[in-house]
């Protein structure tokens, strides 16, 4: 397993070896062009080959890819797959300039098995939940213990729900994750051996449940994970503490109460009366 963190919000790419040492699948590539090259010429020199990518989720920091990385398939949830179809133009305006010769590799994903993915590297499971955005999926990699968890289960970044939380209505779930790096920046039970989706109906609806939801499918991941990768942030060994930190994040929101979370941005200072 090797992580490379992008200068840009603390972004991770994964990479997962498989267990011939040559075949390797690659997910969530970023973020930088030069670093996109760069991430394919580490691995042209270590004699790892990428057989297979994978998304996490719809959000355009987590669809790229580089030609120097080859022509592996690419894929995602069915959800995630449809909305960096449908939602392209919104994508790629939020990306803003980018090579024009990139540009068709952002979000050229296709819908995964449900399941597993179908890589001959080694076992590689997938957890579909809506609790950052709909389709949101971490891997699961059981012969390593690693948990790939795209953007949840940060050291740096509070929860960050579907629709706005309470505290930021304005804002949209990945504006508020931008702006909050400032530093290095219907429930079922998951079952190790599948996908676990747990998930309301209507997550835009509900979106706080559908992120408790969410960390409730993450729940036996984590605590049978030795490692946690998070999508942006620091790899780390404390899987259920952090899942157990964001569960009491979303719990304060859920009950209007202030979450204490030293990961949200200071509160703007406030001017005294004149």
């Amino acid at each position: 397993m090797l992580v490379a963190t992008s200068r840009r919000d603390s972004t991770t790419t994964t990479v997962v070896v498989g267990s011939n040492g040559r075949d390797c699948l690659l997910i969530d590539p970023a973020w930088e062009v030069d670093e996109l090259a760069s991430i394919a010429d580490a691995l042209a020199r270590r004699g790892l080959t990428v057989t297979a990518g994978f998304s996490t989720h719809a959000h355009f920091d987590h669809l790229l890819w580089h030609p120097g990385i080859g022509n592996a398939p690419r894929w995602a949830s069915a959800e995630t797959a449809r909305r960096a179809r449908d939602d392209r133009p919104a994508i790629l305006a939020e990306l803003g300039a980018w090579p024009t010769e990139l540009l068709p590799l952002v979000g050229a994903v296709t819908a995964a098995p449900r399941d597993r993915l179908p890589w001959r590297g080694v076992d590689v499971q997938l957890i579909e939940h809506d609790a950052h955005v709909p389709g949101h999926t971490a891997v699961w990699v059981p012969s390593r213990g690693i948990l790939v968890a795209g953007d949840m289960l940060s050291d740096i970044e509070p929860p960050l729900p579907f629709e706005p939380p309470p505290v930021a209505p304005s804002v949209s779930a990945h504006t508020l994750e931008s702006g909050l790096r400032v530093g290095p920046r219907t429930t079922s039970t998951a079952d190790r051996e599948g996908l676990a989706s747990a998930s309301p109906s209507n997550p835009a609806a509900d979106p706080l449940g559908a992120y408790a939801a969410g960390l409730t499918a993450l729940e036996p991941f984590a605590r049978g994970a030795a490692i946690v990768i998070p999508g942006h942030g620091t790899p780390g060994k404390d899987p259920t503490a952090r899942l157990t930190r964001d569960r009491h994040h979303i719990e304060a929101l859920r009950s209007s109460r202030d979450p204490h979370d030293d990961r949200l941005p200071p509160a703007p200072a406030t001017s005294a009366p004149a």
